[in-house]
């Protein structure tokens, strides 16, 4: 079973993906697994081994729907079939739901980490009442419209 590890940024500071980091370059230099990710995170990771595919962007943002999309496409490329995914406490939920609802085939496992709110371009990471203010209402979207417009 190939297995890949999907890291998913919080954000697009530096700082504030700092615990994000350290969890994908712990995994992958135990285990040498290929990562998935995005550019906020692939410019600040330090990887000894596997290999990094990074997630078109186009912007200073891209959605995790989109980002789930990309990752679906390029799983069936190299033949990911199992999936270790790393994203922020908070985020992660979101992350494996889209990934379950694009790729239910596929085996995941989850590594949620802690990581802080703090400055950042994206206003929704800067506090918990800005993410949930923003998340509540993206998780209570019915799937189809979420898709849609997400």
């Amino acid at each position: 079973m190939s297995i890949v590890v999907l890291a998913m940024a919080f954000g697009t500071g530096k700082a504030i993906n700092q615990p994000i980091k350290k969890q994908v370059e712990e995994m992958v230099a135990l285990k040498g697994y290929d990562v998935f990710t995005q550019l906020d995170l692939a410019e600040i990771l330090e990887l000894k081994a596997g290999h990094l595919f990074v997630a078109n962007q186009y912007g200073n943002y891209i959605s995790t729907l989109a980002f789930m999309q990309q990752f679906v496409l390029m799983a069936k490329v190299y033949g990911w079939k199992s999936v270790r995914l790393v994203a922020a406490r908070q985020h992660i939920w979101r992350c494996a739901r889209d990934l379950r609802h694009l790729a239910p085939e596929m085996h995941v496992q989850l590594y949620p980490v802690t990581v802080e709110y703090g400055p950042d371009t994206q206003l929704w990471v800067r506090s918990s009442v800005g993410w949930w203010a923003r998340e509540i209402v993206i998780r209570s979207m019915p799937w189809p419209i979420y898709k849609k417009i997400c």
